[in-house]
């Protein structure tokens, strides 16, 4: 137990970064599928960004079948085996994600979100799950309140947007 803990201290945090593209056979998703996720060392930074990118792809899968019911279930049949397995991933360190920061989460996506940037206040590598789940709710109270005629459809793919998009960036020196 003291050699995990002490191992834990000495771990540089490290965010992670997936992209993947398709269509690939078995997976209609088309275009790019990124997720991002952070830790407080690499092995746990990459579980947690697998468990993103799957529930990443649960929520495009689901955004497409709003949009288009009449797709059939064979068109993402693979997708949730696919996409997690076969995205490319990237981790790096990232020591300012070791200290409390006041950390600033974006969403890059104008027809999801206003562009208003959200803050969180936390130790780094742990704000970026919770921010994000901030920002998501934030963008699809925002779309409920818009009372669209395409409410579900735009729900859905803003879920997934949101999901995948969101930025929490945590900058030293506070």
């Amino acid at each position: 137990m003291l050699l995990a803990l002490a191992s834990l201290a000495l771990a540089t945090p490290t965010r992670c970064v997936a992209m993947w593209t398709g269509p690939v056979p078995g997976c209609a998703l088309r275009g790019e599928i990124v997720a991002s996720d952070a830790g407080p060392n690499e092995k746990s930074a990459e579980r947690a960004l697998r468990r993103q990118l799957e529930r990443v792809t649960e929520l495009w899968v689901a955004a497409q079948r709003t949009k288009r019911a009449t797709q059939v279930d064979e068109a993402f049949s693979m997708c949730a085996d696919t996409v997690p397995t076969r995205a490319f991933v990237n981790c790096f360190p990232e020591p300012a994600l070791a200290a409390p920061a006041l950390c600033f989460v974006e969403l890059p996506d104008p027809s999801c979100w206003t562009g208003e940037v959200l803050q969180i206040d936390a130790v780094g590598w742990q704000a970026v799950g919770p921010g994000r789940d901030a920002m998501c709710k934030a963008v699809d109270a925002r779309l409920v309140a818009q009372n669209y005629t395409d409410l579900e459809a735009r729900r859905a793919v803003c879920a997934a947007s949101c999901a995948s998009k969101t930025t929490v960036r945590c900058p030293t020196g506070r």
